[in-house]
């Protein structure tokens, strides 16, 4: 088959083709273009070393991304390519990252480096497809198999575990048996992983269209991975991360996702949603303007579409019904005008009228905002 790849791409393996090298476009790539998606980015493998990189495109800026690994970015008009020379790694003392890399001129052994089949490939406009592993039959299968065996290459790397079950999620593909076996046995070694690794994977894992098949087969697998989590179902939620976060840390929310070096934002979002999934719902067009006051458009957006009644919640935005202090008919200045005293009686009166406009007891007109506050007389001075 043909895979279309975009022209500063192929002007990459041009350059090399002509400085003598081999150069194949690989990986996710691949792997994307086969089961007919976009690509997001475009790697690139290549017989040649880092140094011989670099004066095949003399003419770019290039940028050592990872010399000691033989990686180096390639900036082009059309846009930044990652090359990267073929490789044998050395042995893994972290779970992580080879403590050394030997290259070599064969594209298979690269190849064989690799996690999983379908990421194994190879594609050069002339020389087509180098598929050594079968990672087109596992495409087509939707399988998620490894290259090679299994738990030596999570013992290399405890991290292509929450990648295999990303990705199982993601694509909707399952995990062959072998590898799954060996997922089990390596789990403990995810411990090792780092927070911020763990954060990246199980972010897209869980926004996945089959987010609910894995976290149901896999629970305690990432249980490991993130402690608190609870392997509910997903599935019926929106497709944003603080909700499902939320969902699958409903205790001690902040806590976790603090221990997950999640951003403050998200962190907050959540626990925030997880509080208010632990509570009744809203009954009552008051009651729905109290947590829009309380809380604001997003998170009430979000706990809304959550419960199935978002039409309820966008009926009263849309409509223009008052829930927040600077939607009132009047404000600060108005009622200093009116005659109350400037301070602490001022807000105290706005939050009256705002509490008296969001139950109905009063239009959100200026008139009768004026009048019902004179009416009341919050603080007002002596001479009145």
């Amino acid at each position: 088959m043909n895979i279309n790849i975009p022209d500063y791409v192929n002007s990459a393996l041009l350059a090399l083709e002509n400085a003598g090298h081999q150069g194949f476009i690989v990986g996710g790539c691949v792997r994307d273009a086969l089961m007919g998606k976009k690509p997001a980015d475009w790697d690139v493998c290549t017989s040649a070393k880092p140094e011989q990189i670099k004066d095949a495109f003399s003419g770019y800026k290039t940028i050592d991304i990872g010399m000691k690994h033989g990686t180096v970015a390639v900036l082009t008009s059309g846009g930044s390519v990652e090359i990267t020379t073929y490789r044998i790694d050395g042995e893994y003392l972290d779970n992580r990252h080879p403590q050394k890399v030997v290259f070599t001129d064969d594209l298979t052994e690269d190849l064989a480096r690799r996690d999983f089949t379908m990421n194994a490939i190879a594609y050069h406009p002339k020389d087509g497809l180098r598929d050594p592993f079968d990672g087109q039959k596992a495409i087509a299968n939707r399988l998620i198999r490894c290259v090679g065996e299994p738990v030596k290459r999570f013992e290399e790397d405890s991290l292509r575990i929450l990648r295999g079950l990303r990705f199982a999620s993601v694509l909707g593909f399952q995990i062959e048996k072998g590898s799954a076996e060996a997922m089990r046995q390596c789990a403990e070694r995810i411990r090792k992983v780092s927070a911020e690794r763990i954060n990246v994977e199980l972010s897209k894992l869980i926004l996945g269209s089959s987010a609910d098949k894995v976290l149901q087969e896999f629970g305690d697998i990432i249980k490991i991975a993130a402690p608190g989590l609870r392997a509910v179902s997903v599935c019926h939620a929106p497709k944003k991360l603080p909700v499902r976060l939320a969902m699958l840390f409903p205790e001690k929310t902040e806590a976790a996702l603090r221990q997950l070096k999640y951003d403050n934002h998200t962190i907050k979002t959540a626990a925030v949603v997880a509080g208010l999934l632990r509570e009744a719902p809203p009954e009552g067009g008051f009651a729905v303007k109290k947590l829009l006051y309380r809380h604001g458009e997003e998170i009430s957006r979000m706990y809304f579409e959550t419960l199935g009644r978002l039409p309820e919640l966008e009926e009263i935005l849309q409509s223009g019904q008052c829930y927040s202090v600077g939607q009132l008919a009047v404000n600060g200045r108005d009622l200093i005008a009116a005659g109350i005293e400037p301070g602490k009686a001022i807000g105290e009166s706005l939050e009256y009228l705002l509490q008296a406009v969001m139950k109905g007891k009063v239009e959100n007109d200026k008139e009768q905002l004026l009048q019902t506050v004179l009416k009341e007389a919050f603080s007002l001075p002596q001479k009145y």
